[in-house]
């Protein structure tokens, strides 16, 4: 049996649409996801997030929980789970231990504020100065009870 060239043609290209249209579901999903984990980084409740997201208490402690497991520092490569505190930059991640540890030496471009300056060159990411300093008041605040 021969396929139907025209027919073959209209499913490639339906196959196309679809795995661009996952691909675009996966990135809005995953937007999605770290803007609920920003909110409650920033101190907002599950329950307020939750109510003001109209979703489920549980789903927002799910996705929580979840980035806590497959988040990772960008500098050590320790997986969330396994640090006491992770801080979230625009586009990368640092552990408290990397922030303890970190020499700043070689000028470079911060992964957090996008300026260039002396910077602690990780695995993934860089980051300066004034970065680390924020990011250590914000853990250290973050560790203490309120």
């Amino acid at each position: 049996m021969t396929l139907d060239e025209e027919l073959l043609a209209v499913a490639r290209k339906a196959g196309t649409a679809s795995a661009a249209a996952q691909s675009q579901a996966d990135i809005a999903k995953a937007i999605y996801h770290h803007s609920v984990l920003v909110l409650h980084r920033a101190g907002g409740s599950m329950r307020e997030i939750a109510e003001a997201l109209a979703m489920s208490h549980q789903r927002v402690h799910q996705i929580v929980e979840q980035s806590r497991r497959t988040e990772r520092c960008w500098f050590c490569g320790r997986a969330g789970d396994e640090v006491d505190k992770l801080m979230a930059g625009p586009v990368a991640l640092i552990c408290n231990g990397c922030v303890s540890a970190a020499q700043v030496a070689e000028v470079g471009h911060c992964s957090f504020c996008s300026e260039t300056k002396p910077v602690h060159e990780g695995a993934e990411a860089q980051i300066c100065r004034s970065c680390l300093d924020f990011s250590a008041a914000v853990i250290s605040g973050a560790a203490s009870p309120r």
